[in-house]
């Protein structure tokens, strides 16, 4: 898998958690 394709996969999963942090 390309780096620049994990890098943006994990930065959107990052986003989620945050999104799920700050709702709880």
């Amino acid at each position: 898998m390309p780096r620049s394709v994990n890098a943006v996969a994990s930065r959107a999963r990052r986003k989620k958690i945050l999104k799920q942090a700050k709702g709880f």
